[in-house]
């Protein structure tokens, strides 16, 4: 280990890293990792802009501690704020803890991102990413759960 280090070369840590990979089946994702020093929403500020779709966001948002849809950059974010199940079962963003995004209906490309980061303002002080696939029978089955979501004011 003392070897490594003395040739080590001193380098700063990115704020965020872009990566495609690709399955053994030929199937490519895009990876999105960010570390504590980029501190902004990765939904709006990056990940929207770089896949060029709207995105629709479902994360834990806890009460007073959740971002607002976001309008302001030419890729929109929207939180969802329910999702069913089934016909008769659904429920809140505040009552869920996962972590996805998928791009709005409607758009050209259908992406579907999991990740490990929600869409609160304390979230910008973490590291961490999301994967993303343009598959579309994930995007489907996704894109099922959505009952709605919030609009920009």
């Amino acid at each position: 280990m003392p070897q490594l280090c003395a040739k080590s070369h001193s380098s700063e840590i990115p704020d965020r890293h872009l990566t495609t990979l690709q399955s053994a089946q030929g199937q490519n994702f895009l990876h999105f990792a960010k570390s504590d020093y980029f501190l902004d929403d990765i939904f709006a500020a990056w990940m929207a802009q770089q896949l060029k779709s709207h995105l629709l966001t479902e994360t834990w948002q806890r009460k007073r501690q959740e971002l607002p849809s976001n309008c302001s950059l030419p890729y929109h974010v929207y939180n969802i704020k329910a999702i069913k199940i089934s016909r008769q079962s659904y429920f809140s963003s505040y009552q869920d803890h996962a972590k996805w995004c998928i791009s709005q209906k409607g758009t050209k490309n259908h992406w579907t991102c999991i990740g490990d980061l929600n869409r609160s303002p304390h979230q910008a002080f973490r590291s961490g990413g999301f994967i993303c696939t343009q598959n579309r029978h994930i995007y489907q089955a996704f894109q099922r759960l959505v009952l709605f979501y919030e609009n920009c004011n």
